[in-house]
């Protein structure tokens, strides 16, 4: 059975939210509007509760699919 490894991708997502929240403190330095505002409200902050979730899943799915690769190699 093929080595799942979710981790890799988990990784690339958790590194990509944090670039992207270090972009948004630069911006902010700079961009600090009612239309900045609104922007982060509705686009940035959601991104935090939704890829924890996300992330939490993905650990779930690779222990799980770990589970299922030892199952079979019995």
């Amino acid at each position: 059975m093929a080595n799942w490894d979710l981790y890799t991708n988990a990784a690339r997502i958790r590194k990509a939210t944090e670039e992207l929240q270090i972009a948004w403190e630069e911006t902010a330095e700079y961009w600090s509007d009612d239309v900045s505002r609104t922007f982060c409200e509705r686009h940035l902050e959601p991104i935090g509760p939704a890829t924890k979730i996300s992330l939490d899943a993905v650990a779930r799915m690779q222990h799980l699919m770990k589970q299922i690769q030892q199952d079979c190699e019995e």
